[in-house]
């Protein structure tokens, strides 16, 4: 079993870097991986309530992580009333750094991958300006 990554976001965001995390590893992610969108037309209390099935859906026993784009915005707002559902843990700023970490690491447990996530994302923010 391992863990399993559920993105929501703003649009198709999570539906696009999913999609470009699989091309870029020429293969099938090797996570159980869904996406959710939020648009502004989004009913609030529908999404939390696809937001658990998802959860549910995906859920191999060893929990899920789900990545939401922007803290504090309608997705990250969702997300953090999902506690109830046992072992799961929310990360905001999804990144396509932070998301192709936790594909380099598919046999950590939930609080593992978490932290390989947090530090692909901020590990991926550089600058590249040459030194003035």
């Amino acid at each position: 079993m391992a863990v399993s990554i559920l993105t929501v976001t703003h649009g198709n965001l999570g539906h696009e870097l999913l999609g470009t995390a699989e091309s870029m590893l020429d293969a099938p992610l090797p996570l159980v991986c869904r996406a959710l969108a939020v648009t502004e037309t989004s009913n609030t209390d529908e999404l939390l309530s696809a937001a658990r099935k998802l959860c549910t859906e995906i859920d191999q026993g060893d929990g899920v992580l789900i990545l939401t784009d922007i803290f504090g915005s309608t997705p990250s707002n969702i997300c953090n009333q999902l506690d109830a559902l046992g072992e799961v843990r929310v990360l905001a700023g999804l990144s396509l750094p932070m998301l192709i970490r936790t594909m380099n690491y598919p046999n950590l447990d939930l609080d593992k991958l978490a932290e390989k996530a947090l530090s692909g994302a901020h590990d991926g923010i550089v600058d590249c300006s040459p030194k003035r």
